[in-house]
């Protein structure tokens, strides 16, 4: 059974994630979100606010949620 897709401003928090689609955004590459990467949504603020993720177990990002729809992820295997 493959693992579900879902993007990025739906996915439940504190699950880890495998990025399985990115949109062509430089500062998306420039942070580290490319397919495959590993991140864990942190925070989804309300009202159409941003995702907090942290990428890697390396740092925090705030991603507004016009991109963050754009991004598609998985649930990572470990």
């Amino acid at each position: 059974m493959s693992p579900t897709t879902v993007n990025l401003y739906e996915a439940r928090p504190r699950n880890a994630l495998r990025v399985a689609s990115v949109p062509d955004i430089g500062l998306l590459q420039g942070i580290g979100l490319r397919v495959g990467t590993r991140v864990v949504v942190q925070n989804r603020y309300t009202f159409g606010g941003p995702v907090v993720l942290k990428v890697e177990d390396a740092f925090c990002v705030a991603i507004g949620k016009d991109v963050a729809t754009q991004i598609a992820v998985t649930e990572a295997s470990s």
